[in-house]
């Protein structure tokens, strides 16, 4: 038997360039011009601990990556493993690895059990790179605990997968005894409003945007309960290795909670406690688009990452072609849904990303219901997380991917029609609610803009591919159509939009369907079509967005802040936190500035516990947050842990919480066309109008809804008509709706309604309510003058006119609205409101000005 010999590697080349043409075994001729480049600016900033390269979507970046941790681990001797979001790019990569560049790499997709002996030493030893997953280095108990070289591939897209080693998700589906337990433990902090929405198994449409966060003070109050009850329930299983890893910092998390589930998490990932991940000698993040505004930091947790930028050129060119339609510039979305699924059998295959799960589920139903019975196979993510092939080898296929923009490459004719439904603006708990309740938006700009440009280029993965895009849905349908949008986009992807945006404008169906017919032939109409997209390209450039550089400025700090929480040194944390607000400025950031207002007094509140003179400081940052965002309600929750004194330049009007509710109504109106808004008015005038009952509470219920009242009725006999509610106050209204001959308000309905509140004060505890008679008769029965004390009177006519003028301000406020959690729209709403006399406070009062008692008796 012959002696192994080997070669003294390490001395082989002095570039992973000049390496490349020493790779004997390849199919791939040679490098592409940006690579290279790329592969040249890294040998310049070859030293950096942290280093960020960026080449577009389809650019051969995978290659780039795959060559530095080669080079690495043949020059430095060093353990190198190359991470991928999913198992599917794992195997692709590795595939691409071997069989393409003639690089001998170990595929670690699936679980560490499952790697063999073989491999595992042949990693050790240094005798190959790594593929694996994201997960496979974010575990309690890694085989990569000890790594010279981490590359990041698809690092824009990482924030879930890092996060979540930090995060505790508990849902009422998955786990309803510990749901359970957690809202009980809480419920003494909880609103009675917040209260209220755990009332039914079923979220109401609204309540699918709702979002909350338990105050750090109240948590540490409740610390040990939740140590306790957390290690009774998740102290085996998947969640136990999430849970490991807070148990200790509890202090420094945050915990988020719907009305179906938790999360336990903290603001920032603190890798720098990972020391798989943080005593690498380099990190290499690999990305399509690295993005401004320090998001990049702020997903790994690193204080600095070293950029280097697309080469020369790749600034204005793309890959691939993409022709985007927005069917909804003419049809409704449930029309532009139905139209957009009726063109799935040109192409075959179909891939549909969506914002949620909720989301997937439609559009699932939506699927089924149009192709039901064309013999079409619907794919998750999950189906193809391991392997595309059942799906790239089914004739009729639709994957519908949930809160997932990346971790499959369909290259072309595996798919070349994509469905982008819905805006990716927050993909977690967390992201909800800075953007909904702390008006931190500005934030997730970068973020949301990634997700977009990654959404747009799954289908085109190289210079020739193309794809049919279809955009669909009111928030993601407003982002591309304005231009102050797009001028933060590619250029590539600016021409490609403002083409399809002026395509769309009042096509027809069979001109869609003309569309697609010439753009799938390829043939010299589309050529036209394409060199006028490239002459607009050459005409445009990407913008930076406008907070991007005060973002930037401050994310170290950010950074430090969370790992010296982490690590209980909680007066250096307070530091930290005040040199992030030394350079938080503009009405942009009042948001996030109100954030780090709070999560100073945090610091402070937590340093109290060994130096008392914090504790006044740490009430003097939550008044400083409550200041900072006075039309952020949330803020409010602070109240207990500030000095009345301190709270007298606080804004304490009911009007924010009121707009907080109307919001999601907007949302849900979108702000394209006023089909949906007319549609809402036209159901609250046609209740009003009937003499029946039953459409004139339900438009009642609209319009308190429409207000941004907590509103709600009952069907159970003698139950309170309609009832609005907001605070500690509400109205319950007692409708009387008759106009027979000389309708009369009875005795018995009077008393009848007198009790209305008791019965409702065990769902509404604390609540005051008013009893408000709404009827078209002012003639009451002289039998109940005894019992009309407190009671209310408004005439049908005048409540109709009423919802009139409320309809006309609410509409007005929609005219201006942008988005949920802007505090400038916000403070205009609020004045408008007043102004008309439409808030709660003064619409309580509006409805004391006629006491039941001054109506004409009537009878004996």
């Amino acid at each position: 038997m012959a002696f192994k010999i080997t070669s003294n590697i390490g001395s082989v080349t002095t570039d992973p360039e000049s390496m490349f043409r020493d790779l004997r075994n390849r199919t791939v001729e040679g490098l592409m011009a940006q690579q290279a480049d790329t592969l040249r600016s890294y040998m310049t900033h070859k030293d950096q601990t942290d280093l960020a390269l960026e080449l577009p979507t389809g650019s051969g970046k995978t290659l780039v990556g795959l060559l530095i941790a080669e080079w690495r681990r043949r020059t430095n001797q060093e353990r190198c493993v190359f991470l991928c979001p999913t198992r599917q790019l794992v195997h692709q990569v590795a595939e691409q690895a071997r069989e393409k560049y003639g690089i001998n790499v170990l595929d670690f997709a699936g679980s560490k059990r499952n790697f063999s002996e073989d491999d595992k030493s042949s990693f050790l030893n240094c005798e190959a790179i790594g593929i694996a997953t994201y997960s496979a280095l974010f575990n309690t108990n890694p085989f990569f605990d000890d790594v010279g070289t981490i590359v990041f591939d698809d690092a824009h897209a990482a924030e879930n997968y890092v996060s979540s080693f930090w995060s505790l998700e508990i849902t009422h589906n998955n786990d309803p005894i510990l749901f359970a337990a957690l809202l009980s433990l809480i419920a003494k902090y909880l609103s009675d409003a917040d209260m209220a929405r755990y009332g039914g198994d079923d979220e109401s449409s609204l309540d699918s945007s709702f979002v909350n966060k338990l105050p750090t003070p109240n948590l540490l109050e409740i610390k040990q309960q939740l140590v306790a009850l957390f290690d009774q329930h998740c102290s085996r299983g998947d969640r136990s290795f999430s849970w490991s890893m807070i148990r200790e910092h509890l202090h420094a998390c945050h915990l988020y909670y719907t009305n179906h589930s938790f999360l336990l998490r903290p603001i920032l990932p603190p890798t720098k406690s990972f020391l798989p991940f943080a005593n690498a000698n380099q990190r290499v993040y690999m990305s399509a688009t690295l993005g401004e505004g320090g998001d990049l930091e702020r997903i790994f947790g690193r204080e600095d990452i070293f950029r280097v930028p697309a080469p020369v050129g790749w600034d204005r060119q793309g890959i691939g072609r993409r022709f985007f339609v927005f069917p909804m510039r003419t049809f409704a979305e449930d029309e532009a849904t139905t139209l957009a699924l009726s063109w799935i059998p040109k192409f075959g295959r179909c891939l549909v990303l969506t914002p949620s799960d909720r989301a997937a589920g439609r559009v699932r139903d939506e699927v089924n219901v149009s192709l039901g019975d064309k013999g079409y196979r619907i794919f998750s993510a999950r189906d193809i997380e391991g392997s595309k092939q059942a799906f790239t080898e089914t004739a009729k296929a639709v994957a519908i991917f949930a809160n997932r923009y990346d971790g499959v490459d369909l290259i072309g004719d595996e798919c070349r029609y994509l469905i982008v439904q819905g805006l990716p603006e927050a993909t977690n708990l967390q992201e909800r609610f800075l953007i909904s309740r702390l008006g931190a938006s500005a934030l997730f700009s970068v973020r949301i803009r990634t997700r977009v440009t990654q959404a747009a280029g799954r289908c085109t993965r190289s210079a020739t591919d193309y794809a049919f895009v279809v955009i669909l849905g009111e928030k993601i349908h407003n982002y591309f159509l304005k231009p102050d949008n797009r001028q933060h986009l590619h250029p590539e992807i600016q021409a490609e939009i403002a083409f399809g945006i002026e395509q769309s404008k009042g096509a027809r169906e069979d001109e869609y369907n003309e569309y697609i017919d010439l753009f799938s032939s390829q043939g010299e109409e589309w050529k036209a079509a394409d060199e006028s997209i490239l002459e607009t390209r050459n005409t445009l450039s990407q913008t930076q967005i406008d907070v991007a550089t005060a973002l930037e400025s401050v994310v170290n700090k950010e950074v430090a802040y969370q790992n010296l929480l982490w690590n209980e040194h909680y007066e250096e944390a307070f530091s930290a936190a005040l040199d992030v607000l030394n350079n938080l400025g503009g009405d942009d950031l009042r948001g996030y500035r109100a954030l780090w207002c709070y999560l100073a007094g945090n610091a402070a509140l937590l340093a109290s516990a060994s130096n008392g003179g914090m504790t006044a400081v740490a009430k003097t940052h939550y008044s400083n947050a409550a200041v900072a965002g006075n039309a952020l309600p949330w803020l409010k929750h602070l109240a207990n842990f500030i000095d009345q004194g301190e709270l007298a330049s606080v804004e304490d009007d009911a009007v924010f919480d009121q707009l907080e509710r109307i919001e999601p109504l907007l949302d849900k109106f979108g702000t394209s066309n006023s089909k949906k808004v007319e549609g809402y008015f036209s159901a609250i005038r046609t209740g009003l109008s009937s003499a029946q009952s039953a459409p004139f509470e339900a438009a009642q219920v609209k319009l308190g809804a429409l207000l941004g009242f907590i509103a709600d009725n009952s069907e159970e006999q003698g139950a309170p008509d309609p009832w609005w509610v907001s605070g500690k106050r509400g109205i319950v209204f007692e409708d009387y709706t008759a106009t027979g001959d000389n309708p009369v308000i009875s005795k018995s309905k009077v008393i009848q309604a007198a009790g209305h509140p008791n019965t409702l004060r065990e769902d509404y505890s604390g609540v005051s309510f008013m009893v408000v008679f709404c009827s078209h008769t002012d003639h009451l029965d002289s039998a109940a003058y005894p019992h009309v004390t407190d009671l209310f009177y408004i005439q049908v006519k005048d409540f109709i006119e009423f919802a009139e003028k409320s309809m006309s301000v609410i509409r007005e406020l929609w005219n201006s609205y942008s988005q949920s959690g802007d505090t400038v729209w916000r403070e205009h709403a609020a004045l408008i409101l007043s102004e008309n006399d439409l808030t709660p406070s003064q619409v309580f009062q509006s409805f004391k000005c006629t006491p039941l008692s001054q109506l004409k008796g009537s009878g004996g």
